[in-house]
């Protein structure tokens, strides 16, 4: 392989690695963990929430990237499309000093 080849390889697993979205639950990256609650969301879905360590405070949008990140690699669920809006307002129903610290997504698993 010559070298503008080879670069041109690294660079496009560069920018596929990127849209993966942030690393989740390996050594060195936030763990992410989420529980289905007994709430519908569609005909599909239930909401989850999802809990991130270390706990510390994060955006909301550093927490879209990372549950669906954990979302994504989970085999027995996906994420469902969802008003950004809807996932927020959700999340701080959870109480104030919980919005910055958890999430509350909706998400379409197999039963296990």
């Amino acid at each position: 392989m010559t070298t503008s080849r080879r670069a041109t390889a690294c660079l496009a697993l560069a920018a596929l690695a990127a849209c993966a979205g942030p690393e989740v639950n390996v050594p060195g990256a936030p763990t992410v963990r989420h529980t289905q609650s007994t709430e519908r969301y569609g005909e599909e879905g239930r909401w989850h929430l999802f809990f991130f360590q270390p706990q510390q405070a994060r955006s909301l949008s550093d927490r879209l990237a990372l549950a669906r990140a954990a979302a994504n690699a989970d085999p027995d669920c996906r994420w469902i499309r969802t008003p950004r809006d809807e996932i927020e307002a959700r999340t701080a129903a959870q109480g104030a000093q919980w919005s910055d610290l958890v999430l509350a997504a909706p998400l379409a698993c197999r039963d296990t």
